[in-house]
């Protein structure tokens, strides 16, 4: 098995996890990260967020942001709320405008790609094993098993292959290394 694993939260706050009838709380979902982070050290926790919900307010929006933060996630998803016809939530009070759910996205996003930076970090001078699965200007490209994207100077043969990397910089969405074996 790999060390990665999605785990959808939707929301920061209760409120609007309530409204979106999901049956957790924010403490809840903290809780389940901390105990399998402790028991599987370098997992790589991703999860999907859906910002703008009818009703969310700017506090609601800042809860999510905070907890965003605070769980430090690999990867994030930001989706903005859409209007489904039919769906309970389409008939809710409160919908928020699409001007002020991209400004949302733009800014969950911005700390997404923080925390998800810092991730890459905690493995830099480490190495890791690769499976290369493709090749492009003399850099072949892959997945660790905690789905960190890795570019390593190499040929097509590495391409299909597990390879030992060293990481040694950040490079594009990932992770530059040298194959070390």
């Amino acid at each position: 098995l790999c060390p990665h694993l999605h785990l959808p939260l939707q929301s920061g706050c209760d409120r609007v996890l309530k409204a979106m009838n999901r049956h957790y709380a924010a403490a809840e979902y903290r809780e389940l990260v901390r105990g399998i982070r402790s028991r599987v050290p370098d997992i790589a926790v991703s999860t999907d967020v859906i910002v703008g919900f009818p009703g969310e307010t700017p506090e609601d929006f800042d809860a999510t942001l905070a907890f965003i933060r605070e769980m430090k996630f690999a990867r994030l998803h930001v989706f903005p709320y859409s209007r489904r016809k039919g769906t309970p939530a389409a008939a809710f009070a409160g919908q928020i405008n699409e001007a002020e759910k991209k400004r949302r996205v733009a800014e969950l996003q911005t700390v997404a790609e923080a925390a998800a930076a810092e991730f890459r970090g905690k493995f830099l001078g480490r190495e890791l094993d690769v499976l290369f699965e493709g090749q492009e200007a003399g850099l072949v490209e892959g997945l660790t098993g905690n789905y960190l994207r890795i570019f390593a100077p190499g040929t097509a043969e590495n391409v299909g292959g597990i390879r030992r990397v060293r990481l040694l910089e950040p490079y594009r969405d990932g992770l530059r290394g040298e194959i070390w074996n």
